[in-house]
């Protein structure tokens, strides 16, 4: 049982948090810049967001409008958002490995300034499909439990943003 609890914990901690956030982020955005109705039911929004599409690529570039687009690349919806997650993880992950764990130029280019860029294509490929199979990367003695941690945080973003709800910064003064 206490296993189960650390995974649900850690899932909700790393997973469902963030993904609730960006959920959020961006149906905050979509609500108030593309049109969204507010009310209806789940399939009426997601049809509202696959139509909001062709609206969004006519505005301005935006931090909002390219995370929306990265979602939409990875497909959209809850899945999406999850896959999107993951990706910046491992992304971030190996960039702060290469970084404190430097192997030094000599490695880097020992098999030649092509097999540098061929090794970091193959690389940049294999995160991608960890994105796009989110759920095989997180450490889980459960895959269902973070499977729904993040359904969970995805729709609690939705909605949040559908409610309205805003998050202000403290006054420290």
């Amino acid at each position: 049982m206490m296993p189960l609890l650390a995974d649900v914990f850690l899932a909700l901690l790393i997973l469902g948090l963030p993904v609730a956030l960006m959920s959020w982020f961006i149906f905050h955005w979509l609500f108030s810049s593309a049109g969204l109705e507010r009310q209806g039911d789940r399939k009426t929004l997601a049809a509202q967001v696959k139509k909001a599409r062709k609206k969004i690529s006519r505005q301005k570039r935006s931090n909002a409008r390219y995370i929306y687009e990265k979602w939409m690349w990875f497909g959209s919806g809850f899945y999406g958002l999850a896959g999107l997650w993951t990706f910046a993880l491992i992304e971030v992950k190996q960039f702060a490995e290469f970084v404190l764990e430097f192997p030094g130029w000599s490695v880097l280019l020992q098999g030649g300034l092509v097999g540098f860029f061929i090794n970091f294509l193959i690389n940049q490929l294999g995160n991608l499909f960890q994105g796009l199979f989110w759920f095989t990367w997180w450490p889980a003695d459960s895959i269902l439990v973070w499977v729904l941690v993040a359904y969970l945080g995805y729709w609690t973003g939705v909605e949040l943003a559908r409610r309205q709800v805003t998050f202000s910064r403290p006054d420290l003064s």
